[in-house]
């Protein structure tokens, strides 16, 4: 998750050294609530306008997720699951086909990396519900798992206001966790902008997206970078540029412990394994459902091949962290590497990885 922050401006003391120096403005008002099973916040730099972006916000959010969630038996997507294996292909909405699309391009794209059908494998690790495991898996169980999360297994056309989708096996899962709640900041932010709202970020689940600045001649809002080997601390921070997104995925929030050993929750379908050697991954993108989908691929795949995976994806970069923490290494494309500011308090090592 990403952790964010505003600085405050010029101390009192300096300012009383100026003839005529105006009041500090105010930092940014931070409105949070709890919703789609994480936090969700945005920060307004008009308090007054904190309430009314609360509720197009969280009204944004509600929509998505009675189409969207994998845990309410009424959704729309609970209901493409429970038609898995049917001879009948099932109609969704132009919200549901613009995410469910993107998804299944990412997967074709990053040859598996990113994969909207890996709910099975989660499960058999212990995840998304499942009841807590005494053991690993076991081969069997795991190639049984893999085959149900076979993305190439999922029909799906396309249509005017929307698409048909169709699960080929009985027990296969569409999980749009690593990128529908992207998606709902992008409507949140949609919306916001048609009202008129200025000068605000909205955040969900550490997804975010910038309306505006922090701050007069800020030119966005900083959003700092967490130490995954240690919450209280940033590695640095950047500013995030109206318009753009934000997201990390990491494996310090969700994991299960089996005989004494952490397994993180971010899983490599290709292997139907958790993914190792990896801390963090922070990708800035033009949107957040873009960011949100990158972030996890970009996990699986590591710096090399994450790097080469962004040529095809223009305004967007990208900052890993390996699973090192005894020496602190960052890996970046140029471009976020010269918008990181160090915090001075945690040194690490920086390599700049060409696209």
């Amino acid at each position: 998750m990403n952790n964010h922050f505003s600085f405050i401006l010029l101390p009192l003391s300096f300012c009383l050294l100026l003839i005529g120096c105006r009041p500090a403005q105010p930092e940014p008002l931070r409105v949070q609530w709890t919703t789609m099973g994480t936090i969700a916040a945005v920060q307004c730099v008009d308090h007054a306008a904190a309430p009314p972006a609360r509720d197009l916000a969280q009204a944004a959010f509600d929509d998505l997720d009675r189409e969207l969630s994998a845990w309410k038996d009424n959704s729309a997507l609970a209901s493409v699951n429970r038609a898995a294996g049917a001879s009948n292909a099932v109609a969704l909405s132009a919200s549901f086909a613009k995410v469910l699309g993107y998804a299944l391009a990412t997967a074709k794209e990053s040859d598996g990396a990113f994969n909207p059908l890996i709910g099975p494998v989660m499960r058999a690790w212990g995840f998304n519900g499942a009841d807590p495991r005494p053991a690993l898996p076991d081969t069997a169980e795991l190639e049984a798992a893999k085959s149900l999360s076979d993305w190439r297994k999922v029909e799906f056309s396309a249509r005017q206001g929307g698409a048909d989708v169709r699960l080929l096996l009985p027990g296969m899962r569409i999980d749009l966790g690593a990128i529908a709640k992207g998606y709902a900041v992008d409507v949140a932010w949609e919306r916001l902008k048609a009202a008129g709202h200025t000068n605000l970020l909205i955040d969900l689940g550490g997804n975010l997206r910038a309306i505006g600045e922090a701050a007069p001649k800020r030119g966005g809002w900083r959003v700092g970078v967490r130490n995954p080997f240690n919450e209280k601390e940033l590695v640095g921070y950047f500013i995030l540029r109206d318009g753009e997104a934000v997201a990390t995925s990491g494996n310090y929030e969700r994991f299960v412990d089996i005989n004494g050993i952490r397994y993180a929750h971010i899983m490599d379908s290709r292997t139907a394994s958790p993914v190792t050697g990896m801390a963090g991954t922070t990708v800035i993108a033009p949107n957040a459902m873009e960011s949100d989908a990158l972030s996890t691929t970009l996990f699986v795949l590591g710096s090399q091949k994450g790097a080469a995976l962004l040529r095809n994806h223009s305004g967007c970069e990208a900052l890993w962290i390996p699973d090192t923490p005894n020496s602190l290494t960052l890996y970046a494309t140029p471009g976020l590497a010269a918008r990181l500011t160090p915090t001075g308090k945690t040194p690490y090592t920086l390599t700049i990885i060409k696209r």
